[in-house]
């Protein structure tokens, strides 16, 4: 036997076992080779089809998704509908919904002294989509208002509103030291601040909180006050909604927002009373 021939028991690898499979399957019937390939190759063709599934899946979210024209959120809120508020807030500052999304985030909890795995996602995801521009304003409870105010998420309102408009909302300001800001942004300790904050129990950090929320709502006093937030206990969306009942709601304009316009529309939203926003309560929302 020549080196170029080969013994015909040698085996040939893939080829081999194409032809042996096909050998098998030539006298079956049409049913019975479906059969046969369901049973050797189910698990690839599960596997193909799942890969092609989620593939048009994620395909087809990217090609319909839409910008948005208009994001906020309202943390902490308690079983408040954000789809309500998308549609009433969308009619009333006539947004185009056809083109673009308008999103209200009325779902998402955020703690402070807990701090857990949740909350570490939801600050990520927040630093996100202000890094990106997405995010437009924010209602926080006053505890968090305070903890963010320092950090230059907020505009500076006379930025944003005229000195008119500004003098609208003058009893409602939420201001802070700047002079005293830059300072503690050289000389605080995090790590210690948020073992002293864990430390004090409930009813010292509810008073605390209540302190320092107060200190916020007079520029006297301060040595370079700048405002950055409107309180917003007294707004008919408060008051009929009850989703930040017992606490202190503040709103601000996040400092990378490119709808600033859109955003005064939403304040000026939130503080109509005509609108009923006791229908926007979900009451399948407990939060």
């Amino acid at each position: 036997m020549s080196k170029k021939e080969k013994s015909p028991k040698e085996y040939r690898g893939v080829i081999d076992e194409i032809r042996q499979q096909q050998m098998k399957t030539k006298e079956m019937s049409a049913k019975g080779k479906l059969e046969y390939f369901w049973d050797y190759y189910k698990v690839h063709t599960i596997v193909a089809i799942l890969v092609i599934f989620f593939a048009a899946m994620f395909i087809r979210d990217v090609a319909t998704a839409k910008d948005y024209n208009f994001y906020s959120i309202l943390f902490n809120a308690r079983q408040l509908s954000g789809d309500g508020l998308e549609s009433a807030f969308s009619e009333y500052a006539g947004l185009d919904t056809e083109n673009y999304e308008c999103y209200i985030d009325a779902s998402t909890g955020l703690s402070l002294t807990s701090f857990t795995e949740y909350d570490m996602a939801t600050v990520q995801k927040l630093m996100a989509t202000i890094q990106i521009g997405d995010l437009d304003t924010v209602v926080f409870n006053s505890e968090l208002f305070n903890n963010y105010a320092g950090n230059e998420m907020f505009l500076d309102l006379r930025t944003v509103l005229s000195e008119e408009e500004l003098n609208v909302w003058k009893d409602y300001l939420y201001y802070i030291d700047y002079v005293e800001v830059a300072a503690e942004r050289e000389d605080v300790d995090v790590e210690e601040a948020l073992a002293e904050k864990g430390a004090a129990d409930d009813e010292t950090r509810q008073q605390e909180i209540l302190e320092e929320t107060n200190r916020h709502r007079s520029p006297e006093g301060m040595a370079e006050p700048v405002p950055v937030g409107i309180f917003m206990e007294e707004s008919p969306f408060a008051e009929k909604s009850g989703a930040y009942s017992g606490l202190v709601p503040v709103f601000g304009f996040v400092s990378t927002s490119k709808r600033t316009e859109t955003g005064k529309q939403f304040l000026e939203f939130l503080w109509d009373d005509t609108i009923d926003f006791a229908q926007m309560i979900d009451t399948s929302a407990g939060f």
